[in-house]
């Protein structure tokens, strides 16, 4: 038997300024973590500053989410069996 796939369920419920400013994020935490930046991640990077949906409230949400995760682990909401 094939196992569900709950993808397009989860991308459906996850806001797509959301998704753009964690990726954001990413690449903030890339930056400061001294690697560089590739062609498209500069690319990338101008295409999120000039989206009017990734606020700077909305981006520093997810940058701290981030280091949040990497200091203290995944949280018990993130297991999904």
């Amino acid at each position: 038997m094939k196992p569900l796939d709950f993808s397009k369920d989860l991308n459906r419920l996850m806001d797509p300024y959301w998704r753009k400013a964690r990726i954001a994020a990413r690449l903030l935490l890339k930056r400061e973590a001294g690697q560089p930046w590739s062609a498209r991640d500069r690319r990338l990077a101008a295409r999120l500053a000039e989206d009017a949906g990734v606020t700077n409230r909305l981006l520093d949400q997810a940058y701290f989410s981030h280091r949040a995760r990497k200091r203290n682990g995944r949280s018990i909401l993130d297991f999904i069996h």
